[in-house]
């Protein structure tokens, strides 16, 4: 009777064991953060930068610069942006002045901030220095071509239409 528990037990124990097996040394890629848009996060100190993209025309001179921040301090912060193309041939900054709460900057609800970069191409990275009084942090920002169409004509990115410098 002992050996048929014991042996029970012990088959129980490896088809439970092999059938979630993989789940005790695979990486869950729910834990992994990321951001879900277009655009990339920064958190620098009190200030969480979200969803900062460069939205431009085909010719892609003038570049918007489009984010929502969150201050999450009780005082006024700011934040800087210095931009560079991949040659470092070219750059541009903006500063920012956050109040507490939630900000958006670039779109319809937000001022639009227009800079002027050569050297930069619509569906590239470039590199952007974030800056505020936590320090600074280097990322690569996406460039979107608001006016991209696919081959049916639709406009790919139809929502950063109206973003376009």
């Amino acid at each position: 009777m002992k050996t048929r528990l014991a042996t029970s037990l012990a088959l129980a124990a490896a088809v439970t064991l092999g059938l979630t097996g993989c789940g005790l040394v695979a990486p869950q890629a729910t834990l992994d953060p990321y951001s879900p848009s277009d655009g990339i996060e920064v958190t620098i100190a009190d200030v969480d930068v979200r969803n900062l993209m460069l939205i431009t025309d085909a010719e892609a001179r003038e570049l918007n610069v489009v984010f929502t921040a969150v201050n999450n301090s009780q005082s006024s912060q700011t934040v800087g942006f210095r931009f560079e193309n991949s040659k470092g041939s070219s750059s541009a900054s903006a500063d920012f002045r956050l109040d507490p709460g939630t900000t958006r900057f670039g779109g319809p609800e937000g001022e639009a901030t227009i800079i002027s970069m050569t050297g930069v191409e619509a569906g590239s990275m470039i590199t952007v220095y974030v800056q505020g009084a936590g320090g600074d942090v280097e990322r690569q920002v996406p460039v979107i071509d608001g006016t991209l169409q696919d081959a049916d004509g639709a406009y790919a990115f139809p929502e950063y239409r109206e973003l376009v410098p």
